[in-house]
């Protein structure tokens, strides 16, 4: 444990002492989650038979240019207030906000399956709203909301955070039955005029971006920060070394989608356009030549190029598996990237972008393993687009698969009526709900309605419904050491919609160094009963209608395999 001086040294990213927000006293009127006024925050107990219990009592009435939202975390029901996000100074900008827990919420012990103080019936929900990988007795308190800016394609971190309290003040967001708790959670130098306040199971909230000096029109005090920060025993920035150096801006969102059969992944992100065509689909076994079905993927391609009319750099480097020795592969790698060069040139015209073609054998292989399903990803051809001026993400270019949607192994149902998933050993259920999306600045937003019991009170960890099981031990995007990002995750949550399966949409962390995906991160502690809100962000395909797909290809995950079809598109 640091001191509160260390405390205060770390935490405030521009060197300067912040002098005074807190948070209003509240008490008394009638919340906006109640009458459903907050367009973006979907009422989880307005949701047929996904809730149960009354709404959160109202504590206060929101200061100017507060936002609410009814959220279900982890089996228990909260509700938020979310502040306006204040400019301190050129380098740090505060969002605050308050929790309430409803009055008549579930018990501790009738919704955690292991609770360590089964008898004190207080949630610590900064379990829930924690970063991926995190120690919540160590972590910022709400150190997971994140901020968006869709329009512009960024997302910004938390830098730190701290729960307002003068005394005892450990950041867990503790909460028994009808009391309420607030905290401070720093970011980074934002420079939009409104931003998307993503919160962990609660939803997603338009708040608008003030100087400092307006900050007392909307209720915030900063002198409340000062006694909150020096109160807090737990420091932690981002990076414990340089927090200056870390996050203090935002990062681009990027996109990543695989053809329905396999084929092909695209990765889209703020500068190119990487597409890794399957050799396996591409080319016949052990040889350069390019199949029929290698036809439709480079016309995709092709397509893509055409795009963007001023040119740029074109690569495309060729890999092979580990099987035959390192000669045969060199060889064999250099023949496969030659042969997509060629194939490209005859479908498209190249002459205002600067090609390089190579090829690596088994050099950097995509997985590191011996398995045949790893050989399988590491035989490929990675062909990356780096347009004059960057990359159009607000547009998607279908894929080459087939159009067709791939079998399930699971139930299919609407998505307002939902699908009820039974784990095989009859230890628990889950219903789930996806009554529709919501577009906005070239993504949707989706907030699903999840209902959790079990007969005993064991059950299958809450994630494992959720995550996605076509890469175990990684992110979607097979990253080494993306694990302990999403192992908690659920980044399983897919679209389908021409030929694509759509992922949610992630980001480049600078702490991990891997993809983190805009989805659920901390589906901490295991529960046995209650109703949890999970939020998504998606790239949007287009369309009236998206349909939801959550695989299972392991044996061992058929269970927790379903699909949501003819979910509504609205318009912010």
């Amino acid at each position: 444990m640091k001191g509160p001086s260390l405390m205060r040294r770390r935490v405030f990213l521009s060197g300067a002492i912040l002098t005074g927000v807190g948070l209003p006293l509240l008490a008394g009127c009638r919340l906006p989650w109640q009458s459903g006024r907050q367009a973006g925050s979907t009422s989880a107990s307005a949701s047929a038979g996904k809730a149960s219990g009354t709404a959160v009592p109202a504590a206060s009435s929101a200061p100017q240019g507060w936002q609410e939202l009814d959220a279900h975390v982890m089996g228990h029901h909260l509700g938020f207030q979310v502040s306006p996000l204040v400019r301190r100074d050129e380098k740090t900008t505060v969002l605050a906000l308050k929790l309430t827990r409803a009055k008549d919420d579930a018990s501790v012990k009738d919704v955690v399956v292991d609770s360590l103080d089964k008898d004190s019936n207080v949630f610590n929900a900064a379990y829930s709203l924690a970063r991926p990988g995190s120690n919540p007795a160590f972590e910022p308190a709400a150190g997971g909301v994140r901020l968006l800016d869709l329009a512009a394609n960024r997302v910004w971190l938390a830098t730190t955070g701290v729960e307002n309290k003068v005394k005892g003040n450990n950041n867990k967001l503790s909460l028994k039955p009808g009391e309420s708790t607030s905290c401070f959670v720093l970011f980074g130098p934002v420079d939009a005029k409104q931003v998307t306040v993503f919160v962990p199971q609660a939803g997603f909230v338009t708040v608008n971006v003030l100087d400092s000096s307006a900050a007392a029109a909307s209720g915030i005090d900063f002198k409340a920060i000062d006694k909150a920060f020096d109160s807090a025993t737990m420091p932690h920035t981002r990076d414990k070394a340089d927090p200056k150096q870390v996050l203090e801006a935002p990062v681009p969102i990027e996109r990543y989608t695989k053809a329905l059969d396999d084929s092909t992944s695209t990765h889209t992100g703020s500068k190119d356009i990487t597409v890794t065509l399957a050799s396996d689909v591409t080319f016949a076994s052990d040889s350069a030549e390019l199949t029929s079905a290698a036809d439709a993927q480079l016309k995709t391609v092709a397509g893509q190029l055409g795009q963007y009319p001023d040119g740029g750099t074109l690569t495309i480097v060729g890999h092979t598996d580990d099987v035959q020795d390192d000669a045969y592969n060199q060889t064999l790698s250099e023949k496969r990237a030659n042969a997509v060069k060629t194939r490209l040139e005859q479908l498209t015209k190249l002459d205002k972008w600067q090609t390089s073609v190579s090829g690596k054998g088994e050099s950097e292989p995509k997985v590191n393993d011996t398995s045949d399903e790893a050989r399988a990803v590491n035989r490929r051809v990675e062909i990356t687009l780096t347009p004059t001026g960057g990359t159009t993400t607000k547009t998607t270019t279908p894929s080459a698969g087939t159009g067709s949607l791939p079998e399930t192994k699971g139930p299919v149902a609407k998505g307002s009526e939902g699908v009820t998933l039974k784990h095989a050993s009859d230890d628990g259920q889950l219903t789930i709900t996806l009554d529709n999306v919501t577009r906005q600045g070239g993504y949707l937003l989706g907030l699903l309605h999840t209902t959790l019991s079990t007969p005993d009170g064991s059950n299958p960890a809450f994630h494992a419904w959720l995550q996605d099981d076509k890469a175990f031990s990684s992110n979607f995007r097979r990253e080494a050491g993306s694990r302990d990002t999403v192992a908690n995750s659920s980044n399983g949550l897919t679209l389908l919609a021409g030929g694509e399966r759509i992922y949610p949409a992630d980001y480049l962390d600078a702490e991990f160094k891997v993809h983190v995906p805009l989805t659920e991160l901390e589906l901490t502690p295991s529960i046995k009963a209650g109703t949890t809100t999970v939020c998504v962000v998606w790239p949007d395909p287009g369309g009236d209608t998206v349909t939801l797909d959550h695989a299972a290809s392991r044996k061992d995950a058929v269970d927790f395999a379903y699909r949501l079809t003819d979910i509504p598109v609205k318009n912010s």
